[in-house]
């Protein structure tokens, strides 16, 4: 699937992907692991990616492997490596930083997150692992 970089794209992607998981025999708990963490890093990459007002479309596919549903994210944007943000250890509120929240959210609910750079383009794999 090819999302442009508009936030109205999230909605429908969210439902493609749920719908695309589902077909694959993800089940319904892995489905809401994989809508949140897809739908959370294209938002970022649509919010925070580009420095231009230019179009720009963000590649996505889903697909099953024996033991695992994999998600890979590829765009264009400026260069940004989610592993690099550290993981919150914040214990309070107070205590919380404003920004990076959802990055922890996508880490946490995938299994598996790789990230590289390459030939100007960003690649994202998220892994999900499912259980016959």
């Amino acid at each position: 699937m090819r999302v442009a970089n508009r936030v109205s794209e999230l909605r429908p992607l969210s439902a493609w992907a749920v719908e695309a998981a589902q077909a694959l025999g993800c089940p319904d708990d892995r489905c809401g692991d994989v809508d949140l963490s897809l739908t959370e890093a294209v938002a970022n990459v649509i919010c925070h990616g580009y420095t231009d007002d230019s179009p720009h479309e963000i590649g996505v596919e889903i697909a099953r492997e024996p033991d695992a549903l994999v998600v890979r994210i590829e765009d264009d944007a400026r260069p940004f490596d989610p592993l690099a943000m550290p993981m919150s250890t914040s214990t309070s509120l107070d205590e919380a930083i404003p920004s990076g929240r959802g990055i922890v959210l996508m880490r946490g609910a995938a299994d598996a997150v790789s990230y590289e750079r390459r030939e100007g383009l960003n690649r994202l794999t998220l892994r999900f692992a499912i259980r016959d």
